[in-house]
């Protein structure tokens, strides 16, 4: 593992504990930490028992570190993320969505590989939509330049990633000039 990306997967898992549960996984894969957001927003009239609306949102994070990004690393990451994630979702009446997300850190990835990620998707409606949906979203960080290449519906999370990705490379790089 090179040194850049061990320190970009600690510097993520330090930022992603501000707003996540953060879980660390150490059995000897390629996933290093799994990830966990609930919010639970409502509207009520004199008192809490009186709801008038309430709607939950959770997000589960997936943490990967390759060294190279293959058909068949990318096929595990998809197959590994909707099995553990799908037995997360709990639809009921006030679920909104639910993110299973998976952020990957790579030295090396195939091209054919990133433009095949780019098409991955996965969405399910519960209940035409009333008991909420769950989407899978994916970002591919390549750890020596900084590139974020994400799937349709991880756009929005890539100028976010991207930001926080460049500033420890930078960072990283600076502590290199001091040494």
């Amino acid at each position: 593992m090179s040194q850049l990306r061990r320190s970009l997967e600690e510097e993520l898992k330090k930022v992603y504990t501000v707003y996540y549960d953060v879980q660390p996984v150490e059995d000897g894969t390629a996933l290093k930490a799994l990830c966990a957001f609930h919010q639970r927003d409502s509207q009520y009239v004199l008192m809490k028992k009186a709801e008038l609306w309430a709607a939950e949102s959770h997000e589960y994070l997936y943490l990967w570190s390759l060294d190279t990004l293959n058909d068949g690393a990318l096929d595990e990451i998809f197959g590994h993320v909707l099995q553990d994630g799908e037995g997360r979702v709990r639809p009921h009446v006030q679920h909104m969505y639910t993110y299973l997300t998976a952020v990957v850190l790579y030295d090396n990835a195939c091209p054919q590989t990133l433009e095949r990620l780019k098409k991955l998707k996965k969405r399910r409606e519960y209940k035409l939509s009333l008991h909420g949906w769950m989407e899978f979203r994916i970002a591919a960080v390549d750890s020596s330049t900084g590139e974020v290449t994400v799937n349709r519906s991880g756009k929005r999370m890539a100028k976010d990633l991207r930001r926080l990705v460049d500033r420890i490379i930078s960072n990283h790089k600076g502590e290199e000039k001091t040494q």
